[in-house]
């Protein structure tokens, strides 16, 4: 054996008694196939091997070619059908996934599927995507490709342990291979599957099928048992399994993205642990660096991995509050909520806020005036407009608001600053209202102002064009005469614009461009006139109109707000009268243009109504639990709208069946009681609370059989209802959760400088409220929280006790309170924030020196100006750490804001006395403050030096 030899370790396995042809791939060469080509070839011994094992095949006329150079994709068949031999499945997707960008599903369906195995086992990668199939294979890639399918089959890490290894080489053109291939062919030959005796390994030329068949073969047959497969750290696979389910996502929690950063970090911790089932997989969260942003720590034993997810947040089902206040200009607010708002609930008919509502209260005089809100199509921006201009400090409050699910909106109480107003007003743009009539756009409210000129494009004059703006308007509307020409460019110019905040608009002087329409030659008509209701009829016209239509029943004009576009149909209007509509009236329908400008000539018409004489029917009836009080109701839903004029409902018979028990009830048994609607704006729906209603019979779990009685109950033109029957089952009334909302009164400084005192609006929830981590205070540390007991008020004082030392300055500070909750209650309070309290510092001033400045006198000097101006007798002197009998002599000298004080003894101190020790020693009597108050600072003993 040669030196070479003996450096490395291997065996070969020969002849058919060997076992060691993996898996059975290779049968014996008695059964090889007998090509024209092969025999006497230096490569026969390979080729009939592994064709006689399926691996290779030669070609129809029964000859191999072992001089044929081998391409991509020969090299990719031939270890693709290694790997099939070797147990591995053709993936199902291969002919629908490509594994190489320049294979297409037409492509051979033999290297597709081999294509599929070699790729997925990362035998063979491709160059750059692609496989490129009719190429060479090189002699490096080749050995790449070799080590490769070894490490795949045998589960190990040729290249690591070769390159551990210390032996002689004896390829001697190694340096002539690409950097990834020379690893893979010390591979071959330290295993000695290269030819020691033709030590040129020539990695750049080509391969022919008989060079590759012999190094397939050879490695077949060697002996890798020395390669151990690589430790498995098991914790290590847990983890970076555990890493690859955690996702970035969304969850849900109250407040959503408003929730505070506790709460948050709460559900994503619940949302990550809900991803990971990787068994032991401990995952922690910690907030990112930017918002929204969590670093997830997972570990298992000593492994560990972390990873960054970015998380959103959506509000909780129960969610209906103010989320933004936010002005918008000097006489606009926006307020934002988290869920659709019911326009019914804050708005009048012209757009007025209700009473009661919300209000923009100034804390500096400047009265807002009126507000008018526009609530947007989803119902979760309501912009409120003031009459006045709006500046510096308003108390917001926005209460008694329901959802469009009926649910109420928690109130909302808090101060904005509203800044001056420096932004200056733009047109937003025009929009055609008909041929005659363009509206111009503003960014926000204006003021008053007529000085618009029009000019056509050309230059010369324009007269019949008439249109202002209106105090406060964020629109005008210009309005073109027959003076003005038809398609002809105009140009309109704002010279001096303001908003209501004196802002000039910009640019200045601000132009639009429009044109007067044609009139398309038809004039609007009434279609038809029809009832559609006790009190309602419906006016269609042929087209639509660019504004209400004047309407008159038998000469009385009906008044414009009860005149309402059909929200289905932009040519119907819908007129409601106050009295129920009976017999012929004349109705007058007047002033009505179209689109176009074309005006419809006036028309009176007779139509004879039908007083409704139907009771109305029952549609359905329902026991319903209201969301916001639990309790149960029985619902009666009519098909039209009913009249209540202190309606009742009560039972004049029926029974109810308890525990199998059937009790018949008599006339009166469930006496009248008051029924309303469930929303007065359907008055279709009427209700009555079960435990109300049923009163001493009220049984829970009891199905009733009930002859209803509605008194007082009538269509719109006074029909009664019919007697009406209901059968339902009685479940329970539930209590609803409590959810008051804790507020903040007051915050002040404490008793002394390490106590603040936080008093809220009610008796709260001492869990909540004693948690340190709920108050921050900037400059400070809340170390912990002491509860008073509830006043007789009923408010309640939290004592938040600082770290001495820890606030540094006097002066105010931001302090934040959150997350604390009103006693019983499910809800935590609005983060408050206030940062106007002034707060004293609270570190102590502390003995420097204290020095025996004459034999009789210590001069003790303090690390600030301290006041000493009120006292005499603040500490004794110790000899020998024995305290002196007349210590209470020792008398301190005055002064204010001094930074030292000279205490007097009583008597001059001896050498021996300087030798067994000075020290002095605090009396209880001790009031030596720092201008804060706070109160000297001292050891149990301060030294006295020389």
């Amino acid at each position: 054996m040669s030196s070479n030899q003996s450096a490395k370790y291997k065996k070969f396995i020969v002849g058919a008694a060997s076992a060691a042809l993996v898996a059975s791939a290779v049968a014996p060469v008695a059964s090889a196939k007998d090509f024209k080509d092969t025999k006497g070839n230096t490569h026969e011994t390979a080729i009939d091997a592994l064709s006689d094992a399926g691996v290779i095949t030669g070609y129809p006329n029964g000859t191999f070619l072992p001089n044929k150079t081998l391409t991509r994709s020969d090299v990719v068949k031939l270890m693709g059908k290694w790997l099939v031999s070797e147990g591995y499945k053709v993936p199902t997707d291969y002919k629908t996934k490509m594994r190489f960008s320049d294979l297409t599903s037409k492509s051979n369906d033999e290297l597709l599927q081999y294509a599929a195995v070699v790729k997925d086992n990362g035998v063979f990668n491709g160059s750059n995507g692609n496989l490129l199939a009719g190429d060479n294979i090189t002699r490096e890639n080749m050995a790449v490709v070799i080590v490769r399918a070894f490490d795949t089959v045998k589960d190990i890490e040729l290249v690591k342990y070769v390159k551990e290894q210390d032996f002689k080489k004896d390829v001697t053109d190694l340096t002539k291979a690409k950097a990834e291939a020379r690893t893979a062919i010390d591979v071959l030959d330290y295993f000695d599957i290269t030819n020691p005796a033709a030590p040129a390994f020539n990695p750049k030329n080509t391969t022919t099928r008989g060079h590759f068949a012999t190094f397939l073969h050879k490695s077949i047959n060697t002996d890798f048992s020395e390669v151990k497969a690589p430790v498995v750290d098991v914790d290590k696979v847990a983890v970076d399994a555990a890493a690859e389910q955690v996702k970035a996502g969304a969850v849900t929690v109250a407040r959503g993205n408003y929730a505070t950063d506790a709460n948050k970090l709460a559900a994503v911790e619940a949302y990550v642990t809900s991803l990971v089932t990787e068994k032991d997989v401990v995952a922690k969260v910690a907030a990112g660096k930017t918002a929204g942003e969590y670093v997830v720590t997972l570990t298992k034993g000593e492994a560990k991995v972390d990873k960054t997810i970015a998380m959103t947040f959506e509000f909780a089902a129960d969610d209906r509050f103010v989320t933004e206040v936010n002005a918008l200009n000097a006489t606009q607010v926006e307020v934002k909520f988290s869920t659709a708002v019911d326009a019914k609930s804050v708005l009048d008919a012209d757009n007025a806020l209700k009473a009661n509502t919300i209000s923009l209260t100034s804390l500096d005089g400047l009265n807002a005036g009126s507000l008018k809100g526009e609530l947007s199509k989803d119902g979760k921006t309501l912009i409120i407009t003031a009459k006045n201009v709006l500046s510096k400090r308003y108390d917001v409050v926005v209460d008694g608001l329901k959802s469009v699910t009926g649910a109420n909106i928690d109130k909302y109480e808090a101060t904005i600053t509203i800044a001056a107003d420096k932004t200056a007003p733009t047109i937003l743009g025009t929009e055609r209202v008909s041929a005659t009539q363009v509206k111009v756009k503003f960014s926000e409210p204006m003021k008053a102002f007529n000085n618009v000129t029009f000019k056509y494009a050309d230059g010369s004059a324009v007269t019949g064009i008439s249109g202002k703006i209106a105090v406060g308007a964020e629109e005008v509307v210009f309005t073109m005469t027959n003076a003005v020409t038809a398609n002809k460019e105009i140009i309109a110019t704002f010279i001096g614009a303001q908003d209501q905040a004196g802002n000039l608009i910009t640019p200045n002087p601000a132009t639009v461009t429009f044109t007067k329409g044609v009139a398309d030659g038809v004039a609007p008509t009434v279609a038809a006139i029809a009832q559609t209701g006790a009190k309602t009829f419906a006016v269609k016209f042929s087209e639509a109109l660019n504004g209400k239509p004047t309407i008159a029943i038998d000469g009385t004009p009906v008044a414009t707000e009860n005149v309402v576009q059909d929200t289905n149909d932009a040519a119907n209007y819908i007129v409601t009268v106050s009295e129920v509509l009976a017999g012929a009236k004349t109705i007058k329908v007047s002033a009505f243009t179209d689109l176009s400008g074309e005006a419809g000539t006036d028309i009176s018409k007779v139509v004879a109504f039908v007083k409704d004489a139907d009771a109305p029917k029952v549609v359905s009836r329902a026991v319903v639990t209201d969301s916001s009080n639990l309790n149960e109701y029985l619902e009666i839903t009519f098909d039209k709208d009913v009249k209540l004029d202190n309606a009742t409902i009560d039972a004049t018979g029926g029974s109810y069946v308890k525990d199998y028990v059937t009790t018949n009830l008599a006339n009166r048994d469930i006496t009248p009681k008051a029924i309303d609607y469930k929303d007065t704006s359907n008055k279709r729906v009427i209700r009555v609370p079960l435990a109300v209603f049923l009163g001493t019979k009220d049984f829970k779990g009891a199905t009733y059989t009930l002859d209803l009685k509605l008194t007082n109950v009538t269509s719109v033109s006074s029909v009664p209802v019919d007697v009406v029957n209901a059968t339902f089952t009685r479940g329970q009334d539930g209590t609803p959760a409590n959810t008051k909302v804790v507020g903040v009164s007051q915050v002040q400084q404490g008793s002394d400088n390490h106590k603040v005192e936080v008093t809220f609006d009610q008796a709260i929830d001492g869990a909540s409220a004693i948690d340190p981590a709920n108050y921050q205070i900037s400059s400070a540390i809340v170390e912990s929280v002491k509860l008073n007991p509830v006043a007789a008020d009923g408010k309640q004082v939290a004592v938040l006790n600082l770290k001495a030392g820890s606030n540094n300055f006097t002066g105010v500070r931001n302090i934040t309170i959150e997350n604390v909750k009103a006693l019983g209650s499910t809800k935590t309070m609005e983060t408050f924030q206030v940062s106007d309290v002034s707060l004293n510092e609270n570190i102590a001033p502390t003995v420097t020196s204290a020095r025996l400045t004459k034999t009789n006198e210590v001069t003790l000097t303090f690390s600030e100006a301290v006041n000493a101006s009120n006292v005499s007798t603040d500490f004794g002197l110790l000899i020998g750490g024995a305290t002196v009998a007349t210590n209470d002599k020792v008398t301190t000298s005055a002064g204010a804001a001094v930074t030292s004080v000279v205490l007097t003894l009583e008597a001059n101190v001896t050498n021996e006395n300087i030798a067994s020790g000075l020290s002095l020693e605090a009396l209880k009597s001790l009031d030596i403050v720092d201008a804060a108050g706070n109160k000297l600072l001292v050891p149990t003993n301060i030294s006295v030096t020389q």
